[in-house]
């Protein structure tokens, strides 16, 4: 298993950049949607990177419809870092169709 996050690793469809930039827009927020995806964890003292020893029930449970194809290339035990690579395709998607 690797942790080499690099946006440029991933690939991307239309509509799950789309999908994602929706989920973002319905939550109120990435870090919010990071918290309903349990990518996040919010405590009294703040939020908290989850991290998962188990990274095919997550995948089961959040790499589903649009995000299904993603699963081989979710590689860590930290969901967040791999939310984050969509989102900043997310945002450079943004910047380059300006």
């Amino acid at each position: 298993m690797t942790n080499n996050l690099n946006s440029k690793n991933y690939t991307y469809t239309s509509g799950q950049l789309d999908f994602f930039a929706k989920e973002i827009k319905k939550a109120e927020g990435f870090d919010e949607l990071m918290i309903l995806k349990k990518a996040l964890d919010r405590k009294e003292d703040g939020y908290f990177i989850a991290s998962y020893e188990n990274i095919e029930e997550y995948k089961e449970k959040y790499l589903t419809g649009k995000y299904e194809s993603l699963r081989p290339v979710f590689d860590t035990k930290v969901p967040y870092s791999f939310w984050s690579q969509l989102f900043i395709a997310l945002k450079n998607r943004k910047v380059n169709h300006k």
